[in-house]
């Protein structure tokens, strides 16, 4: 097996042919801000472009920038003059809310027992296996041995140890090692990466097909820096390299996002396998395992474990349901052929999963939708040096993700660009991105709040008839809700790793304490990073990318 090494940019002449390789010939692109100067809305299949002369574009490209944060703080605000302008409304929108509450705590409970067995279930087929009882049926659409799995791992001032995991994950797959090229997908301003990439290659090259190295120029322009912008620059080498020089089939290549914290399932790649040589939609899928993580949550902080465990067991029940409405998060795996067809990642923007599948959804007429593999990736939870600093970047990767509110604005304008894709199917996109990052910014106040503070206002102004024993009914809803949240803490317990030999025992049982937190840790961590990423874009304000630190 061949162990490759190869760069872009190691003198200014070869950054600068790498730089106009990659740049755009009909559109320049402005300085990465919701409300640069010269933004406009996206023109053609791929791009957001800027042109300075289009001054309308631009304001509604802001207007639809700012409206999450607007219907944002409308909300919330509600809560305060909405006793006085509209007290019945708000007293039905609130129980209303409560018990729609309810209903998703209902469902995440009952789906994450199914995923749960899922999972059990999953881990114990031999895909392989499983491929040649489907040959035997005539169900085979492409041999196994012809398929080969790209796996692009972008880091920046990540540890080698780390990486070393993640790798070392990678090599134990079963039946299929050998089919994989592993890019480490560099970025050139960092000192080390050079010297971390050429240890890595010789220490792993007789573990996969391919291990290759890639290095991302800084300061691309129209880029973002940021893992969206590195991945496009590594999948386009990885083509390069696979498809154009050494004749790989396209048609029969997968791409797999991967953290550089990803740790496989040992059996993940090969279920991969399975489903895209009997999947005949598989050029329009995007694959998606459970994300859990637990690869450190022993020693994370008690508040940051409890916003890790919801999220693994709420995006375990999402993937259970049979509408394929989730969305891919974080690490993530798609066809080659159809990230090619899209021309890859965009560079431009922060959060790139929901985008990179909303940006394949409608260019490619609708077709596109999530299949999931119930065989969990680990990841790990933040942890920085110290507490406080594990607290303090913990609160700005929430933000950074929160940011995706973004892709509201992107995905209404293709709304409206591709009427071919029938109306529900977009409709019922465009919710579901909606409802979440207004659920995100806006739910804590509601539930928190909603019982009792229209209730104090309207007092004196003796509008109490709409709220009338609101508070006793919202908190009877409320309480409902704690029969589905002993189930997700049941099911943490099932799905989290034995704690290491160096954990206190007798702490073991105080952990269970972490719970009572809950109403701080998801004010914190969840709505309050939410409300000002949206604040921040609707005000115009820029993200700054700040890499999360997990040691």
């Amino acid at each position: 097996m061949k162990s490759l090494f190869w760069s872009f940019e190691k003198s200014e002449d070869g950054r600068e042919r790498a730089a106009a390789a990659l740049r755009p010939t009909t559109t320049t692109v402005a300085e990465f801000s919701p409300c640069a100067g010269g933004l406009a809305w996206p023109t053609g299949r791929a791009h957001w472009s800027v042109n300075l002369a289009m001054t309308h574009g631009q304001r509604i490209r802001r207007l639809a920038l700012a409206l999450p944060g607007v219907l944002t703080w409308l909300a919330i605000s509600a809560l305060f003059w909405g006793p006085l302008v509209f007290p019945w409304p708000l007293a039905f929108a609130i129980v209303a809310f409560d018990l729609y509450w309810f209903a998703r705590a209902f469902s995440a409970a009952y789906h994450g027992i199914q995923g749960y067995w899922r999972i059990k279930a999953a881990a114990a087929v031999d895909w392989r296996a499983e491929y040649e009882k489907a040959l035997d049926d005539g169900q085979v659409l492409t041999p196994w041995e012809t398929v080969h799995h790209v796996v692009i791992i972008p880091n920046l001032n990540e540890e080698t140890e780390k990486l070393r995991a993640t790798l070392q994950a990678l090599s134990a797959q079963e039946h299929v090692a050998r089919q994989i090229t592993v890019v480490l997908a560099m970025e050139a301003k960092e000192q080390a990466a050079y010297q971390k990439a050429s240890m890595l290659q010789e220490e792993f090259r007789e573990s996969f097909g391919n291990i290759v190295a890639t290095f991302h120029p800084a300061g691309l322009p129209g880029e973002a820096p940021g893992k969206s912008s590195n991945e496009a620059w590594a999948a386009r080498r990885a083509k390069e390299l696979l498809v154009d020089e050494r004749g790989y089939d396209l048609a029969t290549m997968t791409v797999t996002s991967c953290d550089a914290d990803s740790l496989f399932h040992p059996r993940y790649f090969s279920c991969l396998t399975f489903r895209f040589c009997t999947d005949p939609q598989r050029h329009r899928r995007f694959w998606q395992a459970p994300i859990f993580l637990y690869n450190n949550i022993w020693r994370v902080p008690m508040p940051i474990r409890v916003v890790s465990v919801l999220s693994n067991i709420s995006f375990l029940g999402d993937l259970c349901k049979g509408h394929r409405l989730v969305f891919p998060q974080s690490t993530y795996s798609l066809s080659f052929q159809m990230a090619h067809e899209v021309d890859y990642w965009d560079p431009e923007v922060i959060p790139e999963d929901w985008h990179m599948f909303l940006k394949c959804f409608f260019h490619l007429r609708g077709e596109v939708d999530t299949e999931p593999i119930f065989l969990p990736i680990g990841a790990d939870a933040v942890h920085a040096a110290t507490y406080w600093q594990s607290l303090v970047t913990r609160y700005k990767q929430a933000k950074r993700h929160a940011w995706g509110a973004e892709d509201i604005a992107y995905a209404a304008r293709e709304f409206l660009l591709h009427p071919e894709i029938p109306w529900w199917l977009r409709a019922r996109r465009m919710w579901a991105l909606v409802e979440n990052h207004l659920l995100w910014s806006t739910h804590w106040f509601i539930l928190t709040l909603g019982g009792a503070v229209p209730t104090l206002l309207a007092a004196p102004l003796q509008e109490m008839t709409p709220f009338a024993g609101l508070p006793q009914l919202v908190s009877l809803i409320l309480t409902a809700c704690l029969g589905p949240f002993v189930i997700v803490i049941a099911l943490d317990w099932l799905l989290r790793p034995p704690p290491p030999t160096d954990f206190k025992r007798w702490f073991v049982p105080v952990t269970h304490l972490q719970w009572f937190l809950l109403p701080v840790t998801s004010a914190v961590f969840a709505t309050l990073p939410a409300l000002h990423a949206q604040t921040q874009m609707m005000l115009g304000k820029p993200l700054i990318y700040e890499v999360t630190k997990k040691v």
